[in-house]
């Protein structure tokens, strides 16, 4: 590869710190899959049964799709994200995909020794990555990447903002996270200023449950007179973006950074559902949300189980509290509408 050409690092989940990577001199590149679309009979084959975004990312893989790559960093924050982790390490090693595969495994969990662990996940991740650019990831290089960054978190703030005032709807903001989650960071400032697009609902709502690969189940909800003013999944609000930490050397960066890491919102693979439904209050109080619709598809790790919690905590405050579980392969967009229609229904007759 040469210099001119821009070292392009893949990630599945959402534990990777984009600090460490812009260090290493590449851009990280999340990899979301799809709601919608057919799946290879090799690829069901190879992950067995598992979430159908994963099988379609793996169809992704293999069909050469993210071939641009460098190398491929997989995060261990859910079930299928692991099992994937396994199937690409040994075509890997066959050649079947044309890069590195590494694991990166943090848990959120916090105590010392998790987050001693978790630190030397970060360690290893920027030896893996310094391997494919031939760049140290040192102090100065995680300074001028958490510097890179600054830009487009002030413009993720102004579009939180624009969500709560109707001038940015839930399916708009989708789409900019997920540039800011794909493009350098310059790029995704631009892209993320840009996402002006006035929200046609008048029912304020928060979305929990499954993290969205694209706007498409976003568009059906608010079709039906919602708007979508906030998110627990890590594809939208709760996305890892500029968590950029200053720091004398390397390790003591990578110590904050663990630090950071455990604060995080609870995400649904690795939490309590006590624990999600409190941090679920505290965005819908934030958000000034009326409503919660809970998206869940069939054999993902957003627990199904999640929904008594909410309803418990939520609906003495007045909060409405509906769901789509474990939805099919292809009945996202189908499977949202009858949910969201009572939830405006209902929130109409309130006003």
């Amino acid at each position: 590869m040469s210099a001119a050409e821009p070292v392009r690092i893949g990630v599945v989940g959402a534990d990777v710190p984009r600090q460490i990577v812009l260090a290493a001199g590449a851009t990280p590149v999340r990899l979301f899959g799809a709601w919608e679309g057919d799946t290879s009979v090799h690829a069901r084959e190879l992950l067995g049964a598992v979430d159908a975004v994963a099988v379609r990312l793996l169809d992704d893989l293999l069909a050469g799709r993210c071939d641009d790559l460098s190398a491929l960093v997989v995060c261990n924050d859910s079930a299928a994200h692991l099992r994937l982790f396994y199937v690409l390490r040994v075509l890997a090693s066959r050649g079947d995909v044309p890069f590195g595969v590494h694991l990166l495994d943090a848990p959120r969990a916090g105590g010392a020794p998790r987050r001693r662990f978790v630190s030397r996940q970060y360690a290893r991740l920027a030896g893996f990555v310094s391997e494919r650019t031939g760049r140290t990831v040192d102090a100065d290089a995680l300074g001028r990447a958490a510097a890179r960054e600054a830009r487009l978190v002030r413009e993720i703030d102004r579009m939180r903002a624009r969500r709560m005032d109707g001038t940015c709807s839930g399916a708009a903001a989708l789409d900019a996270y997920r540039a800011a989650l794909t493009l350098p960071p310059e790029q995704a400032a631009d892209v993320v200023a840009g996402a002006v697009e006035p929200a046609s609902g008048a029912v304020p709502v928060v979305v929990t449950g499954s993290t969205h690969p694209a706007s498409s189940v976003y568009t059906a909800i608010e079709r039906e007179g919602l708007r979508i003013v906030g998110e627990d999944h890590d594809a939208g609000d709760a996305a890892w973006i500029g968590a950029g930490v200053e720091a004398a050397t390397p390790q003591r960066a990578f110590d904050a950074l663990a630090e950071a890491h455990v604060a995080r919102p609870p995400a649904a693979a690795r939490s309590t559902s006590a624990e999600r439904a409190e941090a679920l209050r505290e965005l819908v109080s934030a958000a000034g949300a009326r409503a919660v619709l809970a998206v869940a598809r069939d054999l993902d790790d957003a627990p199904a189980w999640d929904l008594s919690a909410q309803r418990a905590v939520l609906e003495p405050l007045g909060v409405q509290v509906e769901a789509a579980l474990r939805i099919g392969a292809d009945e996202a967009v189908s499977a949202v509408a009858e949910p969201a229609r009572r939830i405006a229904e209902n929130q109409g007759e309130r006003a």
